[in-house]
């Protein structure tokens, strides 16, 4: 009842008194948001290079542990994703909206902050699924000693096959996973964002 109340005075408000408020209601929304987004963010940066600091220690182990120099050469290549991986969190990291001289700054540092996030996302089969995919075959290859099988045998060897579904089904759930928390989570922050600028700068 008071909700339908509400609407009603909202509806019979003057129109410069309703844009008022649809912009109040919008800061008030964005400002949620972007605080939620930031702690998400900080969340995940720290998770991400925590896991692959742990990785790094493990690729080691199994490095040291296998006798194939190709296996090795695959495992060496996964600690150097990882510690690629470790970059690319930090240097995004470092775009990260810090002490702005007015709001309308503090909302231009995040509008680039959510597309340094969607570029990063769009770019994910190149950076991740890619290299991944390339360095386990390696390993894959020294380890069951592929290189001096025939396709034959190699198409014979359950195993491989057993790896490379895991692969696969691995990497489609990743990236829908990725195209998921863009439409989610980046998109629609940047949305309005976008609006609220649009808005803030009409009032200059």
């Amino acid at each position: 009842m008071i909700e339908n109340e509400l609407i009603q005075i909202w509806q019979s408000s003057p129109r410069h008194e309703q844009i008022k408020f649809e912009k109040s209601k919008l800061l008030l929304e964005v400002q949620s948001s972007l605080g939620r987004f930031d702690k998400i963010s900080r969340n995940w940066d720290f998770g991400t290079i925590g896991t692959a600091i742990g990785m790094l220690f493990i690729l080691l182990y199994v490095a040291f542990r296998l006798p194939s120099v190709l296996a090795k050469v695959g495992v060496i290549l996964l600690m150097v994703w990882c510690v690629f991986l470790i970059y690319i969190v930090i240097r995004l990291k470092r775009t990260k909206p810090n002490e702005a001289s007015s709001y309308l700054d503090y909302l231009k540092q995040h509008k680039q902050y959510l597309k340094n996030h969607i570029r990063l996302s769009n770019r994910f089969m190149v950076l991740t699924i890619f290299p991944c995919f390339s360095a386990v075959t390696l390993v894959m290859i020294g380890k069951l000693n592929l290189w001096n099988k025939s396709w034959s045998e190699i198409a014979s060897t359950k195993m491989v096959w057993v790896q490379f579904s895991i692969f696969i089904l691995v990497g489609i759930v990743a990236y829908v996973m990725n195209k998921w928390v863009t439409k989610r989570e980046f998109l629609p922050r940047l949305q309005k964002v976008n609006k609220l600028l649009a808005w803030l700068k009409e009032d200059q």
